[in-house]
């Protein structure tokens, strides 16, 4: 009896016949009924499914059941017709049994009686991330076909008493309830819905970005709708349903099937995932020091010092644990909690420095970096990086300044000034600059002084120094003022062509009548 149950657990043969026995879809969903599965979805769903009641079966050592489905895939004319399977079978501990849908609480029996890969809907597996943890799937997993023009709605019911772990909901706040969607396809998928679609939870919008950032894949965060959801009345019914209208990957390309589906996940604090990273990976200090005196070493590399900042790039705050990615190249790091919390609200993972993939798993703390910041005070923002491994504190350069102006040490030969003595301009080089108390009207006419510092420099020309105490005997006498210029138009002449007389022209007046004498 041994050797029998031994031959009947070994299922190869039967899931090479599920997949390539010739069955049609209506026969994979016949035998999904008898099963108490759902009969929805493709014919690589149907098959995925029946593939993972087998394993399941094998699994909890369940022989009447695996004898059952097995005579139901060896010969598919034996299916009893029905909704609902209600056949009594023997379950592993020998006792009679209604045969009911295989539903447990347990997340692993639930993603292999419903053939669900690990955190993933039907043929499909979602990449993993560290924010979260899929504890178990809510209601059915809705199947959105490809739509190229018209709109199209799908709609999963929720019941808080058909789910016993809502109760937990109400009480930690850890675990949420989240829309996942994704596209069809094989390896790891990442979360993505429809190009254009929205979701509603009883009725209202729920406001949330569907396209991640730029339409770019990967980038797109599961919905959290758990306010949304009314739970304290356990028997009332809420509608989760997604409108979309163009199948196609953020990003672009052709139109997909895609997958709507309901999980309860169990988050994770960034300050906790922050304490993973300071218990977990490291770059040793004499390990950089190293690669750092390799480099400096070699002929064709000609190493100088570096300055090293202590910001965050991202935060530009003062980095509190300095970590990089392994695979990266340079010493610059940056803050894990400003990386976590960016990464969390649109998670590319990408290092901000290099732009090379940084996920969670290549994370490290540089410890050189670290042992810099822990020995430099909070003021210090700088480092000078010696190509052996020596730092010191970075002292920025003083620029010289004269007069408020930097310049370099040959701008002084270009400063100076001109004064007037006597019918001579003068042009020598100022001791000081004094600001004029006087100020001058504006002219269009060019200044001296631009005209004789234009000669010697070709910098912009600096306000001329006038010197207000000189006594020349031109200074003793008014300026002539210029003659202003008459005014003429249309019924007047101008003074100027009667300079013998000093009366003005009798202005041209017309006739009463409005015509010229003649």
């Amino acid at each position: 009896m041994a050797s029998t149950g031994g031959a009947i657990l070994d299922t190869a043969a039967l899931e090479r016949r599920v997949r390539n026995g010739g069955m049609i879809n209506k026969t994979l969903a016949q035998i999904c009924i008898a099963e108490g599965l759902n009969k929805h979805g493709n014919k690589s769903d149907l098959q995925a499914k029946l593939i993972a009641q087998l394993q399941h079966h094998v699994q909890m050592r369940d022989i009447p059941r695996l004898e059952r489905l097995k005579r139901m895939i060896e010969n598919p004319e034996s299916i009893q017709h029905q909704d609902s399977p209600t056949l009594s079978q023997h379950g592993a501990n020998g006792s009679a049994s209604p045969a009911l849908p295989v539903v447990s609480n347990n997340p692993s029996r639930l993603n292999m009686a419903t053939g669900f890969r690990a955190n993933g809907a039907a043929g499909v597996e979602f990449k993993p991330s560290p924010f979260y943890t899929i504890q178990q799937q809510l209601g059915i997993t809705r199947t959105c076909e490809a739509m190229t023009q018209h709109r199209h709605t799908v709609s999963i019911p929720l019941k808080a008493s058909d789910h016993p772990i809502l109760s937990r909901v109400l009480q930690e706040p850890t675990l949420k309830i989240m829309v996942f969607g994704s596209c069809e396809g094989h390896g790891p998928q990442d979360i993505a819905f429809p190009h254009q679609s929205e979701i509603k939870v009883n009725g209202g919008e729920v406001k949330a970005n569907l396209r991640g950032l730029k339409n770019k894949p990967g980038s797109t965060r599961p919905v959290d709708i758990t306010k949304e959801l009314r739970l304290k009345i356990p028997a009332y019914s809420n509608n989760v349903e997604m409108t979309y209208a163009l199948t196609s990957k953020a990003g672009g390309g052709p139109s997909q099937k895609f997958y709507l589906m309901l999980y309860v996940v169990k988050m994770v604090p960034v300050l906790d995932l922050v304490k993973r990273l300071d218990t977990g990976k490291r770059i040793s200090k004499d390990t950089i020091i190293s690669d750092m005196v390799n480099k400096a070493r070699d002929a064709d590399i000609v190493a100088t010092a570096s300055v090293l900042s202590l910001k965050c790039p991202l935060s530009t705050l003062r980095i509190d644990l300095p970590c990089r990615s392994i695979s990266c190249r340079h010493n610059q790091c940056f803050d894990a909690t400003s990386y976590l919390q960016l990464q969390e609200q649109g998670p590319t993972w990408l290092c901000p420095v290099c732009n090379k993939p940084a996920p969670f798993d290549m994370l490290a703390v540089d410890e050189y970096v670290k042992d810099i910041l822990k020995n430099t005070s909070n003021s210090a923002d700088q480092v000078t990086i010696e190509p052996d491994g020596r730092w010191s504190i970075y002292v920025k350069p003083e620029s010289s300044k004269t007069n408020g102006v930097a310049s370099t040490s040959n701008d002084d030969d270009d400063l100076v000034e001109v004064t007037k003595s006597g019918h001579s301009l003068q042009i020598s080089t100022p001791l000081a600059y004094t600001v004029p108390t006087l100020s001058r009207a504006p002219t269009r006419e060019p200044s001296s002084s631009f005209l004789a510092q234009g000669s010697t420099s070709g910098k912009r020309p600096i306000s001329a120094v006038i010197d207000l105490t000189s006594s020349g005997d031109e200074d003793d006498q008014p300026l002539a003022r210029p003659q202003k210029r008459p005014h003429s138009n249309a019924f007047s002449t101008p003074s100027a062509a009667y300079p013998s007389s000093n009366l003005s022209p009798t202005p041209y007046r017309p006739a009463p009548n409005g015509y010229g004498q003649r």
